[in-house]
């Protein structure tokens, strides 16, 4: 089974969001950069984005213009020379924050449009965990416009699957594909299997578009990683990706995103003679 290199994922949630960050802020979030562009990792979203009700938008608590300098710095830094291609924003996992997005719609447009123009950023994650249904045509919308402006479009899902595959038929228009592909969080207790068959007749190649999501915090060991993914595999193949939250965790837990990004590779079965550290 080969592997997508871009479906090998991260999500990072506070190891870059610095507000008005010194030198030495920088310096490290560069070195946190460089440690996991040479990790294995190939697509790196950072959270959590949140929009509140006025239209200000925050990267975590750091609003917007206070990170601004740092992130026109760090996914340049993700992606020099090594294995991540790609740095996502992601946004959520309130309702609030897509409540926020629907009722400053423009002038979130106008503000993302800006951040892509001046950063390297390639695209958005949409975490919605909660109101679904009034939000079905904001994700269509938003998803369509963030492809017109050439940004790759991901989602974490992890329930209401008859709301995310209306979704998904909705942004499937033109014989082109909305979204890149999804991060599925079986820690949600989303089961692949089952989602595996709610995209019946809705994706080409439904296990490369389901991405299987572990968490750290959740007993996810590399070992455990690798071989959650190994049985995943042999009972739906095709599947060529899993993604991590979140790589703080891997950090304070002592590990590397090296470690997890091989095991990934490894569940996979595409580096058998390389075991992942337990």
């Amino acid at each position: 089974m080969s592997v997508d290199p871009l479906k090998i994922s991260l999500y990072s949630q506070d190891t870059f969001d610095a507000e008005n960050p010194n030198q030495q802020q920088i310096d490290a979030m560069v070195a946190a950069a460089s440690s996991i562009n040479s990790s294995g990792f190939g697509t790196v979203l950072l959270g959590q984005w949140h929009v509140h009700s006025d239209g200000s938008i925050y990267y975590n608590n750091a609003p917007l213009d206070t990170v601004i300098q740092g992130l026109k710095v760090i996914p340049t830094a993700l992606k020099l020379g090594g294995s991540v291609k790609k740095v996502l924003l992601s946004f959520g996992p309130y309702g609030s924050d897509f409540q926020g997005i629907q009722s400053n719609l423009a002038l979130f447009k106008k503000t993302i449009a800006g951040v892509q123009a001046m950063t390297d950023i390639d695209g958005l994650d949409w975490d919605l965990e909660q109101n679904y249904e009034q939000f079905t045509g904001l994700l269509v919308d938003l998803t369509k416009w963030a492809n017109s402006l050439d940004m790759m479009v991901t989602a974490a899902p992890f329930q209401d699957q008859q709301f995310w595959t209306k979704v998904l038929k909705q942004t499937n228009t033109g014989g082109s594909a909305g979204f890149s592909w999804w991060n599925l969080q079986l820690y949600g207790g989303a089961d692949y299997g089952q989602w595996v068959g709610y995209l019946k007749d809705l994706v080409p190649d439904r296990q490369a578009f389901l991405v299987p999501g572990f968490k750290v915090l959740a007993g996810a060991t590399p070992s455990v990683v690798q071989s959650s993914l190994s049985q995943l595999e042999d009972s739906c193949p095709g599947l060529d990706g899993g993604f991590i939250w979140q790589y703080e965790n891997i950090i304070d837990g002592g590990y590397t995103a090296a470690q997890y990004a091989t095991a990934i590779a490894a569940g996979l079965g595409t580096a058998k003679s390389q075991d992942a550290t337990t």
